[in-house]
């Protein structure tokens, strides 16, 4: 059996929070037979699995029994009954991804992880394996994605790299309050708009870096300008693509941007606020370009298309 008899567990202490939730969600839900699946869903979302002593409390309180939460929660894959470690690794395993080795790179993962067959969270609680179906990023395969954080082109041998770099990586600390806004508004009468994919595939191509970018360059210069965030933009392979909308409606498209890009392209389109700030800009241009050769190579390279309005 997957799970043990709910009957069998011993009476371990509930803390007031643990009764107050379970409590609550059980008189918003309901106590029928046929509130099983929402109740279980919400003690999922809150602990991440299915705590034993939760669900015991739940039998106590309603009419569901506990061979009613046990073949409900062995049937539907989605529901944990061991805790889950801290990060989640989802193993694409559709199409894309299988014909390209989605196998082999999760035997990796487990390999590196030191996990058995039947277990698939490491001794230390860091990390969870899943496999899910698509991760829709086809283009990348195969993928894997690590809270969000998607990884792709991945072959066995680099899969330790993978984990070392996500926890060596301060874009983790930073990814909830940088993509969560969806919108950053410049103060002032907005000149115009700066548009940026985060679909799966932008993002694993680098576009949240870009974005982080985008913002400092529109701060530093006080460019009054809209920064927007945009879902999937359906050509994968130039990415991470940004477009400039000017007020007269006419839009600059931008391929394969990099951070190092970002100034560039913001200061083409947008004039930096204040006499010192354009001064300073064109001495460090003057710098740059003694130093460096960077600069000599023009920004339209990456422009992939001009769209006139309408």
């Amino acid at each position: 059996m997957i799970y043990p008899d709910i009957d069998t567990i011993s009476n371990i202490e509930l803390s007031d929070e643990d009764i107050e939730f379970i409590d609550r969600i059980v008189e918003e839900i309901g106590r029928g037979e046929e509130s099983v699946i929402p109740i279980l869903q919400a003690i999922q979302d809150r602990y991440r699995y299915l705590p034993e002593p939760i669900l015991k409390r739940v039998c106590e309180i309603t009419d569901i029994t506990p061979s009613q939460i046990i073949g409900v929660s062995t049937f539907y894959t989605q529901f944990r009954h061991r805790p889950v470690g801290k990060h989640i690794i989802s193993v694409c395993h559709g199409t894309a991804c299988h014909v390209k080795g989605a196998g082999l790179i999760q035997d990796a993962l487990y390999r590196q992880l030191q996990l058995s067959e039947n277990n698939d969270t490491d001794p230390e609680g860091i990390f969870t394996i899943q496999k899910v179906a698509c991760l829709g990023c086809c283009t990348l395969a195969p993928v894997v994605q690590i809270d969000g954080i998607t990884y792709g082109h991945l072959t066995p041998d680099i899969v330790p790299k993978v984990l070392d770099d996500f926890l060596s990586s301060s874009y983790k600390l930073s990814h909830k309050s940088e993509l969560d806004d969806g919108l950053i508004i410049s103060e002032g009468e907005e000149k115009g708009e700066i548009r940026l994919g985060l679909g799966s595939c932008c993002i694993a191509k680098g576009s949240d870096k870009v974005r982080s970018e985008l913002i400092k360059s529109v701060q530093k210069h006080k460019i009054k300008a809209k920064i927007k965030r945009v879902g999937c933009v359906g050509i994968c392979h130039q990415t991470p693509l940004v477009e400039v909308v000017m007020p007269n409606k006419r839009s600059y498209l931008y391929a394969k941007v990099t951070p190092e890009d970002v100034e560039s392209i913001v200061l083409r389109h947008f004039k930096p606020k204040g006499v010192f700030r354009k001064i300073a800009n064109i001495t460090s241009k003057i710098i740059d370009k003694a130093l460096t050769d960077e600069s000599w190579n023009p920004i339209t390279r990456y422009s992939i298309s001009v769209r006139d309005p309408h």
